[in-house]
């Protein structure tokens, strides 16, 4: 693996309920067993610990960084500032000795820089600390530390701030990053617009989206809210069958319900790594409404007068036109119709078509309009002579070119059905035992496109498939000549069933593919009011939702800030340190490293490794001491078994500060990883113990014979681990790559417990 794997906060044997062992060898030794190529040298403040790094530490090749045996460090420091109502812990970052030199002395008239790794600094401010630090160093980097958690995050419960903004005050603009431990479609995926189908790429602010009410069912056009467009290595959710194509991150939020047939529920928005292995349907139709219109105004035109004693133009006015009538000519023309412009003003509109019925009814209709009309017994064609039809149609270019028009594309479901009706009647094919089998052929892109809209618009779906290539021989309708295929044609197959359900057994039989798949590449996505959008790949459309984000992107506060993770071990064991990660390109110095995080660069700053949010200590509300905990309940903070105040978790203050819906994503945010520490799922597989003798060996035996444990968890083959240990551990590696392993929250002070339960044979990979 040849990332750069940084974990930059952590803490010496001299901080308080810290490990004996955490000192450099032990450091080292862990940080190679789990792949970390930086660390932070956690404690640069206390005295003795500082004289050690001193003689121990030696210069490395990138700038601001030291090396011991192989791992580069960077001198770091956690720093606890009290001011009255308030308490908040910062990570301090510095590129010399001789800047840490500086630092402590400052610190020194603040705190006892020997009682304790992390010095207290009461009767300050984060803003005063922040000034106090950049005086004395202008190129140290300051970073609230852990900010969620209750007691000391700047966005915890017990912080007494609600925005980083508040805390720093005038010193915010020197954050540019926070310390936290924590969604889209792939580039071929595309979404409905009111201007037709568009790559997520290629939409702007203005144009509208194609959304349904997840309540009413309603098809509504909304703008975005936002765009998303960010780079994501990682896997991809991919479901591949006649009627739905997706790949999506595993966090995006797919539009479903069950399978439950005897007791139907509404739709509701799941993410993709939940729902993967399971049951469920996909919706494929909704209520349109359009625009009930009794008349088409044919526009008005300006003629050239056909006669050499007048010169100029004389205007032919709008002419209304039933539009039943005209819905069942176009309809008919989109399909089987042309113009051409003759020589001495023949300006032509025709039709044509075998069938003898067809062709009187649209004779009946075009003299209804007023029209003269001429038929051709020998090339089965209706032709009428009218300048002011033929300069509308006109626009329709040749059969290859030909679109539905915005105007017929708004109106009611009623009328559309006429229009399509008689386009099916054109160029459509009715099959299958009962007749029910509807599909159209046409060798324009644009009106393939416009006939999925209309599908959806009329209570069905509709996919597309590629007919015939260009360059195919084709026969003549008379069967005697056979013409060249000039363009591709395409099959559009109208599907009137409107759910489509996938149980496990039946994508097995049919052999459909729902699969985790290995990705790098661009990832984008959009934000509207609904919720859930239109979009196609490879032909196939469904409803789908928008991505579900971390908790953070939820709070517009932290949009400037980029976000960093880090484990805050307390130990060198490969279970607490890199359990949280930061992952670049390449290895780099202090000043590009930070300036890679700055700029939210993810070119350089690939990915953060995350444990699930729940593995943390405050995630849940609870009482440790009831052995309660609960999900968020913003109106009730008592414990029922003792009555006094529950420690608000995580959870919790996100609910309270968030005022943006779960689904919403920053353009900018660096992606993430959930990763579990290997002893963890080894233990949970073992029924041991996470510290147990028999699942710390396993993880050693692991990572030792495939080079380090982030080298196990993100990418040696499964095939190659099984040669090496028990099947179920293979297994539950592959959940924890996928990210399906769910962990029972931790509360007040007590870690979250990974649960492989109910995730099936952990074996089948």
């Amino acid at each position: 693996m040849n990332l750069f794997f940084a974990d930059l906060h952590l803490h010496s044997k001299y901080s308080r309920a810290v490990s004996k062992d955490m000192d450099l060898p032990h450091l080292v030794q862990g940080a190679k067993q789990k792949g970390l190529s930086l660390m932070g040298t956690g404690d640069f403040s206390h005295p003795a610990w500082l004289h050690y790094l001193k003689h121990e530490l030696l210069e490395s090749g990138l700038q601001g960084l030291y090396e011991k045996d192989g791992v580069h460090f960077m001198l770091s420091n956690e720093v606890a500032t009290f001011c009255p109502g308030h308490k908040v812990h910062h990570c301090v970052f510095a590129p010399s000795f001789e800047c840490v030199d500086q630092l402590t002395d400052v610190y020194s008239r603040k705190s006892n820089l020997a009682a304790d790794g992390r010095p207290m600094m009461a009767s300050t401010t984060p803003a005063e600390f922040v000034e106090l630090t950049l005086e004395a160093c202008s190129k140290a980097v300051i970073i609230p530390a852990h900010a969620w958690t209750p007691w000391f995050g700047v966005l915890g419960s017990k912080s007494g701030y609600d925005s980083v903004q508040e805390a720093y005050e005038d010193k915010s603009s020197k954050i540019f990053a926070i310390e936290t431990g924590l969604s889209c479609y792939d580039s071929k995926t595309e979404v409905l617009t009111e201007k037709g189908w568009k790559k997520f790429s290629e939409v702007n602010y203005s144009d509208k989206i194609c959304t349904i009410n997840p309540k009413t069912s309603a098809v509504e056009y909304q703008r975005p809210n936002k765009k998303f467009r960010y780079h994501y290595r990682g896997k991809m959710y991919k479901l591949k069958t006649r009627r739905v194509d997706l790949l999506v991150t595993p966090n995006h939020r797919l539009f479903v319900t069950t399978c439950d047939f005897r007791n139907p529920k509404p739709f509701f928005l799941k993410e993709a790594e939940f729902l993967y292995g399971k049951s469920k349907q996909f919706k494929k139709d909704g209520l349109w409404r359009g625009e009930d219109k009794i008349y088409f105004v044919l526009p008005s035109v300006s003629i050239r007068h056909g006669s050499k004693y007048y010169r100029g133009f004389r205007k032919k006015q709008a002419k209304k036109i039933p539009m039943h009538n005209w819905l069942k000519f176009f309809g008919f023309w989109i399909a089987e119709g042309w113009v051409s412009e003759g020589k001495n003003g023949d300006y032509g509109v025709y039709l044509c078509n075998t069938n003898g019925k067809l062709i009187r009814e649209m004779n009946k209709i075009l003299t209804g309009f007023g029209y003269r009309t001429f038929y051709s017994k020998k090339t089965y064609t209706l032709r009428v002579r009218d300048y002011q039809l033929f300069n509308y149609l006109k626009q329709f270019g040749k059969c290859y070119e030909k679109f539905i028009p915005l105007s017929i594309k708004k109106l009611s479901k009623k009328l559309l059905q006429i229009f399509l009706d008689y386009y099916i009647k054109g160029d459509g094919h009715i099959y299958g035992r009962n007749g029910k089998g509807l599909s159209a052929t046409t060798t324009s892109v644009k009106l393939r496109d416009d006939l999925q809209e209309i599908a959806l618009k009329v209570g069905m779906s509709a996919y597309y498939k590629l007919g015939q290539k260009r360059g195919t021989p084709i026969p003549h309708h008379n069967q005697k000549k056979s013409y060249l295929q000039r363009n591709d044609s395409w099959v559009v197959y109208f599907i009137r069933r409107n759910r489509h359900a996938l149980t496990p057994s039946y994508l097995k039989k049919k052999g459909y593919v729902e699969e985790w798949v290995d990705f790098n590449g661009f990832v984008y996505c959009v934000s509207v009011p609904n919720k859930v959008i239109y979009v196609r790949r490879n032909g196939t459309p469904v409803w789908c939702g928008n991505s579900d984000p971390a908790m953070n992107w939820r709070v517009s506060s932290l949009d400037d800030y980029a976000l960093m993770s880090n484990s805050d071990s307390h130990s060198p064991a490969p279970l607490r340190i890199g359990r949280e990660a930061n992952c670049f390109n390449k290895p780099m110095g202090y000043d590009a490293l930070f300036d890679s995080v700055r700029k939210k660069d993810a070119k350089r700053f690939l990915f953060t490794v995350e444990v699930d949010p729940a593995y943390g200590k405050y995630h849940y509300d609870g009482h440790r001491n009831c052995n309660y905990s609960r999900a968020p309940d913003l109106k009730n903070k008592a414990c029922p078994k003792c009555g006094k105040e529950l420690t608000i978790g995580v959870e919790h203050r996100v609910e309270e500060l968030a005022d943006r819906p779960q689904g919403f994503k920053p353009k900018d945010a660096i992606p993430f990883k959930r990763l579990l520490p290997l002893q963890e799922i080894a233990a949970n597989v073992f029924g041991t113990a996470a510290f147990s003798k028999k699942a710390r060996d396993a993880a050693c035996q692991l990572s030792g014979k495939f080079g380090n444990e982030l080298t196990v968890l993100l990418e040696t083959p499964f095939a190659e681990l099984e040669k090496e240990c028990d099947k179920k551990l293979v297994g539950a590696i592959k959940l924890n790559r996928e990210e399906r392993i769910k962990v029972k929250p931790g509360f007040d002070g007590v870690y979250g417990v990974p649960d492989l339960s109910g995730q099936g044979k952990i074996t089948d990979f």
